[in-house]
């Protein structure tokens, strides 16, 4: 895994990074949003069904900006119904890629980004490989237009921002 310090490139001419970031109910709570930005721009957004109790800070904070995306995703969120829509649509998005990297900033957002990827009892979605990365960096304040911190989508995308501007952690990609 890549630490702060700008990590050595290592990557093959087929692998595609994504940058992933998620939003849940309080410190180990149910997962209300995940984004995936491919590095080629493509991007999903998935909201998930509220809990019934919805921490206080998450019901101020999180909550009323849920759909707020930037604009060129609009078409990129997702209502999932439960965690079996989640897995198909993350599924479908990677489906081809022979060498996902995923990039996040913090731990829990792999976590709960491998909770999706399972299908059942020792299953999981189609993937010949998958590789995690958590670059520790502040992706805020980001140069960003409009940028809604604690929006997965948007931190997601500030997140790519951040980690472009360093030039070394996670260079641009070929895209597709």
């Amino acid at each position: 895994m890549a630490g702060g310090g700008g990590a050595a490139d290592i990557r093959s001419e087929d692998e595609m990074r994504y940058y992933l970031d998620t939003e849940f109910n309080g410190s180990g709570g149910a997962l209300l949003s995940f984004a995936l930005l491919r590095e080629d721009g493509a991007a999903i957004y998935g909201i998930m069904p509220l809990p019934a109790n919805v921490e206080p800070w998450v019901n101020e904070n999180i909550i009323p900006i849920l759909r707020d995306v930037p604009q060129r995703y609009r078409l990129a969120i997702w209502e999932c119904a439960d965690q079996e829509f989640a897995t198909s649509l993350i599924s479908a998005f990677m489906a081809g890629d022979p060498e996902p990297v995923v990039i996040s900033d913090w731990p829990d957002d792999i976590r709960y980004f491998c909770e999706l990827l399972i299908t059942g009892p020792g299953k999981m979605i189609a993937l010949p490989g998958i590789r995690f990365e958590v670059v520790r960096i502040d992706a805020y304040p980001t140069t960003l237009r409009d940028a809604v911190q604690h929006n997965a989508l948007w931190d997601a995308c500030a997140l790519h921002a951040a980690i472009a501007a360093t030039g070394s952690a996670c260079p641009q990609g070929r895209g597709r």
